[in-house]
């Protein structure tokens, strides 16, 4: 109607024309965009479980880290992983500007590092849930050694992709 188009600023009575629209769309900084939007999604989720996942973009072959809130599905924070660097390096740029004190942040076996431990905990003061898989021969021994008294236990076997997998979750009290 044209009182919506007087509220967001026009003045001639029609809504502007797409290509219009698209030039100020290009004219965007898309990375402090993403970065003020991911922000102020953050501050609605506070405290909520964050999931740090790669993706590579079919068709264009772009690689990126997100940020995702698990339940909601709200990415909130994403970087470029380009082809001279991993995933491990777009981890602190990834969440430095995000505020996930209490927050649980979760990643997969890849990302099961020291020092993404230690910044999660002590620059973020966040905990972590990290995936440890078999391929992690040392770190996957290392745990089984401590034979630690299991508060939670849960499996799946599952046929996917080709091959049986089995997937244990247990939960541990007894490592501060």
């Amino acid at each position: 109607s044209k009182d919506n188009l007087r509220r967001f600023g026009s003045h001639r009575g029609k809504a502007p024309s797409e290509p219009s629209i698209r030039r100020v769309i290009q004219r965007i900084d898309v990375d402090e965009f993403d970065g003020k939007v991911g922000t102020w999604l953050v501050q609605v989720v506070r405290g909520k479980a964050i999931s740090m996942d790669g993706k590579t973009l079919r068709g264009s072959g772009k690689h990126l880290l997100s940020a995702v809130v698990h339940k909601e599905g709200i990415v909130v924070a994403q970087k470029d992983v380009s082809e001279k660097t991993n995933e491990i390096t777009r981890v602190k740029p990834l969440l430095k500007d995000l505020d996930i004190e209490h927050s649980v942040v979760t990643g997969d076996a890849l990302l099961t590092q020291k020092e993404i431990a230690r910044y999660l905990k002590e620059e973020k003061n966040a905990d972590y849930l990290f995936t440890v898989k078999g391929n992690q021969q040392t770190l996957f021994e290392d745990i089984r050694d401590l034979e630690l008294k299991k508060t939670l236990d849960h499996s799946t076997v599952e046929k996917a992709h080709g091959r049986i997998e089995r997937r244990t979750i247990w939960v541990s009290t007894e490592l501060k």
